[in-house]
């Protein structure tokens, strides 16, 4: 038998279940007791039973094994809810589980394999999600309602399924050869659709936004801001630019393997081609000879130059411009997957620019024209994730949804990460923890094309457009890379701090 864990609201409840899979997997040790929901049986082909609630109304998930079938894969998941659900609490499934931009879908589920650190998104279509059910899964007191949704087909034994609002189911099995009665076709799809998947990784920027730093399994790169190394035209480290890749460089030390190391220079697009080419491989030149005395004899360093070829940031914005002006560090982390903070001097955590509650204590924020509570129910660990469930809940009267509450538009290092406008102010991806110099942002991984606004998903809630009434609540789930801390602190920068909220599991 394994054990499944959800992180939902106020009800979360777990059930066991015996996969059916070719190979069992062991499961992710866990430190709470699971209770039986005692509602219904458990289905006996490995499925996943949890109870949840949504804005006061109870829902029952049973999420169906993953059924692999050449290059696709089905999620069914059943809803159901009680009779005795009070009345008034009807959902619309497809309506809450939709992608932005579309009426009734589930595209907003993923499927995530923690160990492997991949994830899947829904079928889409010229941007559309396709491939799930197209109803509105209107479910009532006493009813029920079933939602699909076909993925690219994973090649692991069992995969955790992110909900919106609902939260994170984990241990869904994933089984092979079955016939599944149902075709992409049939859902909507054309031969054009695509299903995106994608490395997932861990991402921080520095406190005063001289570095960041992203790790995807063992491969790291450190990103060093040219604006903190050297001023306009030159390639020549000042002794406190010096002191800066220093800094840097006994880091990186401690976190890598030894082998080679890449160091990249890049430019903005002002200037000629070739003058950005030739100034890009001298900086880069500049941070290797100074890198290269901290490193030590067991780093091979190699320079290289781009110039103004890859720009991580697009448009001509001084913004843009300062992203695309840096240098990259390559290198291959000594444990995979953890959680990587390099900055370029002690910087404190800055103060809080919203504001502020302790552990469980809410939080009252004002965002969206509203009043808004915020409450950190959990945060647990799971394989290398801290999964965090962030209760909100409106205060003052009225209806709609918290949009805008985690943050606004990105900035500085923010821009590199290629997440459409959306994501960034109306989803979770600002709410971060705070590590010893860094900010740690949820993970995210690559879905498009590099460069390209809306190239990387969140795995946290990235759009919360439920309306919440006054004297309701929604639950937002976002995974943060593990710090080792017995304690963190979440803080949307503008916004809100809640410090010293205790880690589970």
């Amino acid at each position: 038998m394994h054990r499944a864990r959800l992180t939902a609201v106020a009800l979360a409840v777990v059930l066991t279940a015996t996969a059916c899979t070719t190979s069992d997997p062991e499961p992710r040790p866990t430190t709470a007791s699971p209770q039986a929901t005692g509602s219904a049986e458990v289905p006996d082909d490995g499925s996943v039973v949890v109870d949840v609630e949504h804005g006061g109304a109870p829902v029952e998930l049973t999420v169906h094994p993953v059924q692999v079938v050449g290059d696709h894969a089905l999620l069914t998941v059943d809803y159901a809810m009680a009779d005795d659900a009070p009345a008034g609490t009807n959902l619309s499934i497809a309506a809450l589980l939709r992608n932005p931009g579309s009426f009734l879908n589930v595209g907003r589920l993923r499927l995530v394999d923690p160990e492997g650190m991949r994830a899947w998104e829904v079928g889409r279509d010229a941007g559309t999600s396709v491939s799930t059910s197209g109803e509105a899964l209107n479910l009532a007191p006493g009813g029920s309602v079933t939602s699909q949704a076909f993925f690219a087909a994973p090649d692991v034994p069992s995969v955790d399924v992110l909900f919106p609002y609902f939260g994170l189911v984990e241990d869904v099995p994933v089984v092979t050869g079955e016939d599944v009665g149902t075709t992409p076709a049939d859902l909507g799809a054309s031969d054009a659709a695509v299903y995106p998947a994608g490395d997932v990784e861990v991402f921080s920027v520095a406190y005063d936004g001289g570095a960041s730093t992203q790790v995807q399994a063992q491969d790291a790169t450190v990103t060093l801001a040219s604006d903190v190394l050297f001023a306009t035209d030159v390639a020549d480290l000042t002794p406190e630019a010096a002191a800066a890749v220093d800094a840097a460089a006994a880091q990186i030390a401690e976190a890598a393997q030894e082998g080679e190391v890449v160091v990249t220079g890049h430019t903005d697009d002002v200037a000629s081609d070739a003058y950005n080419l030739d100034l890009s491989n001298r900086r880069a030149a500049a941070v290797a000879e100074r890198l290269g005395q901290t490193l030590g004899a067991g780093f091979a360093l190699r320079t290289e130059g781009k110039g103004e070829s890859e720009p991580v940031a697009p448009g001509t914005s001084a913004e843009a411009r300062a992203a695309n002006r840096r240098v990259e560090v390559r290198f291959t982390v000594a444990r995979a997957g953890e959680s990587l903070e390099v900055t370029t001097g002690d910087v404190a955590a800055p103060e809080p620019t919203g504001a502020v509650a302790s552990g469980s204590a809410p939080v009252e924020v004002e965002a969206a024209g509203a009043t808004w509570s915020v409450r950190a129910t959990e945060v647990r660990r799971s394989g290398p994730f801290l999964v965090g469930s962030l209760e909100v809940g409106r205060v003052s009267d009225g209806t709609g949804a918290p949009v805008g509450l985690f943050g606004d538009f990105a900035a500085g290092r923010l821009l590199s990460r290629g997440m459409s406008s959306t994501t960034l102010t109306a989803g979770a991806y600002g709410a971060t923890l705070l590590g010893t110099g860094s900010y740690l942002y949820p993970a995210d991984y690559l879905r498009g094309e590099v460069g390209t606004e809306d190239a990387r998903g969140v795995l946290a809630d990235q759009f919360v457009d439920a309306p919440v009434a006054q004297g309701q609540s929604v639950v937002v789930t976002v995974l943060w890379p593990d710090t080792g801390q017995d304690t963190v602190t979440v803080d949307a920068e503008g916004r809100f701090r809640i410090t010293d909220v205790p880690v589970t599991g």
